[in-house]
């Protein structure tokens, strides 16, 4: 199934049942309960140079705003909708260079598919429309996936909820869902067709791996949204509680430091250097690595394997009584 069969007949259901009309930008609100805060700035400054070029050449989905008359809340284009700006250059402190290369005017409507949706389904749409066509960094992705986790499961979302309290909430739901799921069978069948129709990763990885990303500190969230640090690099930092431990990190991780060093940093910190020894043993004693030894190296890698078995098993060294 396509993603966008999450909308009960798919974006050309939608499309049957909206009105096209021109209207002006200061019509246009960006909803408030959209995830989505952070545009590349050069894409924004491309995508603006294209507007005045060539106008806006994909529809905006609004819905009549639920509290302004003669408003719309944009449920998909928001990045349409700043690139048109007329005041895009002082937004983005665009440099006299990149002013110059804007030419034209800024287009005084947009085309808008105007639909009739309720809160969930405007979620839900928004959702699926940016994970099928923008260039998501790995917060905003696990935001909208967020959204459709909370619409799949028919939670309650409080009006004013941050996206950082939402993750908190939902996050809580979905280790009582993997940890007993016999108990909870509809709701982790539900979770489940989700994101086989979303694709890509199963929803016990995106508990662990992607939603804690909501939760992380500005400075780690922007170096993640930046694509400075990996995001289980940002998760790895974020739980230590030793501040100059943590600044370390944030810096290796800065330079490019991989998990993997990360976490033999974290490690040989705790006194527990062993465990990256380990780890890292472990990663090489599979048959095919063996196999590539010469009949020599292998056998003397046999022998201490063995005498290592007989130490885990709490037997004495070879040759003792």
């Amino acid at each position: 199934m396509a993603r966008e069969d999450l909308l009960d007949g798919g974006l050309s259901r939608v499309a049957a049942q909206g009105t096209l009309r021109q209207l002006r930008r200061e019509q246009l609100v960006p909803a408030p309960w959209q995830p989505r805060r952070s545009f590349d700035r050069s894409a924004l400054l491309a995508l603006a140079r294209s507007v005045r070029a060539e106008g806006v050449r994909q529809n905006l989905v609004v819905r009549p705003h639920p509290t302004r008359g003669g408003h719309y809340e944009i449920v998909a284009g928001e990045r349409r909708w700043r690139a048109s700006d007329p005041e895009v250059a002082a937004s983005l402190a665009l440099t006299p260079e990149e002013v110059a290369s804007l030419e034209g005017e800024a287009p005084r409507t947009l085309p808008c598919l105007i639909v009739t949706l309720d809160d969930g389904e405007a979620r839900r749409l928004s959702a699926v429309e940016n994970l099928q066509r923008e260039n998501l960094d790995p917060v905003d992705e696990a935001s909208y996936r967020l959204l459709l986790v909370v619409d799949a499961l028919g939670l309650d979302v409080g009006a004013g909820a941050t996206t950082s309290k939402l993750a908190q909430e939902v996050g809580r739901r979905l280790h009582a869902l993997r940890n007993a799921p016999d108990q909870f069978p509809e709701e982790t069948a539900a979770l489940r067709r989700l994101f086989e129709q979303l694709g890509t990763l199963t929803w016990e990885s995106y508990t662990t791996n992607h939603l804690p990303l909501l939760q992380l500190p500005d400075d780690l969230l922007t170096a993640v949204r930046e694509g400075r640090i990996a995001g289980r690099s940002a998760l790895l930092i974020h739980r230590q509680a030793d501040p100059a431990l943590r600044a370390e990190l944030l810096d290796r991780a800065l330079a490019g430091a991989s998990l993997k060093e990360l976490t033999g940093v974290v490690d040989t910190h705790q006194g527990k250097a062993w465990r990256t020894l380990a780890a890292e043993v472990r990663g090489r004693l599979g048959a095919r690595q063996l196999d590539r030894l010469d009949g020599a190296r292998r056998t003397r890698v046999v022998g201490l394997l063995q005498q290592l078995q007989r130490e885990l098993d709490g037997g004495p060294p070879e040759g003792e009584a």
